[in-house]
């Protein structure tokens, strides 16, 4: 512990100040024999989240859609087969050619675990996903389904979580993602469905902002466990 810190610490303890510790966030160096897979609970979820990740290492990605995403529709059938096919155009941009559907029902994410269990998961390092306090209630159901899945399956691979709907509070790692933004805003914008909300100025606002602790222009924010 540098001396810094140490004062710090001990200025904190003898006035009984609830100062937060404050963990270093790491670059996410990714190896070229990781295995990646990506949990997206609708169609844009990834790319909203992990954009810069996916153009980056996209040869090293698998990602499974995990809903229908036709909440809401008059015709559900045909409102999933839009989104599907926007996702296989989002996949083909990246050049993914591992990508799967499951087709549990938009907003009820919580109770097709079953259908989650017969997911392939065991030869990945790192199983992406938005982070437990997100502010959707399909986007938090991923987490809890892989924590149950690992123990009774021991998986080796490490949970990884990603920002959608909310920031995270203290994330552990990073990617910088300058060189990939344009990449990351067509992938969002490829999702013509959803062009009733910008999303790729939003997140991309995120990822411009958290860049201010790198001295870099855009960064990705994720948690790794483990």
């Amino acid at each position: 512990m540098g001396l810094k810190k140490l004062k710090r610490f001990f200025i904190n303890k003898i006035n009984n100040y609830q100062l937060a510790d404050l963990p270093k966030i790491k670059e996410w160096k990714i190896k070229p024999d990781d295995k990646i897979c990506i949990l997206a609970p609708h169609a844009d979820d990834e790319s909203i989240g992990c954009g810069g990740l996916l153009a980056k290492y996209g040869k090293q990605c698998s990602v499974i859609l995990l809903t229908d995403g036709a909440y809401n529709a008059t015709n559900k059938e045909k409102t999933q087969n839009i989104r599907e096919e926007e996702f296989k155009r989002v996949m083909n941009f990246f050049g993914i050619t591992n990508f799967e559907f499951m087709r549990a029902e938009d907003t009820t994410l919580i109770e097709s675990y079953d259908k989650f269990k017969k997911l392939n998961l065991k030869d990945y390092n790192y199983i992406v996903m938005p982070h437990p306090l997100d502010p959707h209630k399909d986007h938090v159901v991923p987490q809890a389904f892989f924590k149950r899945l690992k123990k009774e399956q021991k998986l080796k691979a490490k949970a990884v979580y990603y920002e959608v709907w909310g920031a995270m509070a203290t994330p552990t790692h990073y990617i910088d993602i300058s060189d990939m933004v344009e990449q990351k805003r067509k992938a969002i914008d490829m999702y013509i469905s959803q062009n009733n909300r910008d999303y790729a100025d939003r997140i991309l606002g995120l990822n411009k902002y958290r860049g201010i602790r790198h001295n870099i222009a855009y960064e990705e924010a994720y948690t790794i466990e483990g």
